[in-house]
Parts: structure tokens; sequence; C-alpha cells
């Protein structure tokens, strides 16, 4: 299955994502990790997408959307709840399935709990605990705040960044998120 790429204007705000399985009426909105981007759901995407329509997007100032231009006052819980409000609304969805990872998940869990509370159906979470070790907020801080300076999008899809391949793009994790998100 060939995925999409895709731009939503949404709160004046333009978010890239990439769509798989088109075809199908239940969705899967998958959000990537912090300094990471929507492209990280592709393996796992590929695989649910024979069953499910799934968005991947892009976190603002992540990837190919827009970067903030009010970063202090739009990274966080209360403007993201908007964004994936209004991104939901763009794509015509009342009802989806969620799956978020390490960020993507903590902001999921927020916006279930309040802006989008009733509209979503399943919740996987994905390297994300009740609290983070200070080691690997430090860890954070010093990839986060070091953006390689690239010359090309080759160069920069080929940067490895400070991490790995998130845990949920691993094989023999596809078919138990698939049944999941079908037993809810």
């Amino acid at each position: 299955m060939i995925p999409t790429s895709n731009d939503a204007r949404v709160h004046d705000t333009e978010l890239h994502y990439i769509e798989w399985g088109a075809g199908h009426a239940e969705t899967v909105i998958a959000w990537h990790g912090l300094a990471r981007t929507g492209r990280d759901m592709d393996d796992i995407a590929a695989h649910l997408a024979q069953r499910y329509r799934v968005i991947c997007p892009d976190t603002i100032g992540r990837g190919l959307s827009q970067w903030s231009r009010a970063p202090q006052r739009e990274h966080g819980f209360g403007h993201d709840g908007k964004l994936a409000t209004a991104l939901l609304d763009h794509l015509g969805l009342r009802t989806v399935h969620r799956l978020g990872t390490w960020m993507g998940g903590a902001l999921r869990l927020h916006a279930a709990a309040g802006a989008l509370h009733g509209r979503i159906a399943t919740l996987v979470l994905n390297d994300l605990g009740p609290e983070v070790a200070a080691t690997a907020i430090a860890r954070i801080r010093h990839c986060a705040g070091r953006p390689p300076a690239l010359a090309t999008v080759g160069e920069l899809e080929a940067w490895p960044g400070c991490g790995h391949a998130p845990a949920l793009n691993r094989p023999q994790h596809f078919a138990w998120a698939a049944d999941f998100f079908a037993g809810h």
C-alpha cells in the first residue's frame, strides 16, 4: 500500500501528515515522540493499513509541519489538544483509535481526558510511564536541543538523530497493535 503525503490547515497552522489505507472506515491516528516525525510510524502504519485508515501527523515544529511562531505558548497540552481536535474535524472524523509514542502518548492521554474526550475509541501508549528518569530528561534535552544543520532533505532522512526506531516499529508488535484496535 502506497501512503500519501498531505497537509491540513488547522487553527492557522499547517500540519503535515502521511495517510495509509485510505479506503478503510476505521481510523488510527499514530503520533510520534518528542524529537521525531510521523514517518517513525511507517512500518506499523503499513501493517495497520491492511485493516485501518492510518494518519501519521508531524507535530507542529517537527517534520514537514509548520514551525511554531510562539513556541512557549504553542508547545504544550492545551494548544496540542486544539490542533489534534481541529485535525480530526478537518478529516471529518468523529471517533478514532489513537497510538502515541512517548511525547505523542503523553499528548494523546491528556487530549483523551480533555479536548478529545469521547472521540477516542481506544488508546495505545508506547514508551510512556508515570515519570521520566532524570538521565532520560538530560539525554532528551541534549538531543532535542541540538538540531543538525543539513543541506538537503536526503541528508535529513539519513540522519539517525540521537535515538533509535520507536519500539512499536518492530514487526513483532504489529499484529498485537492491530488486534488491540480490533478488540475495542
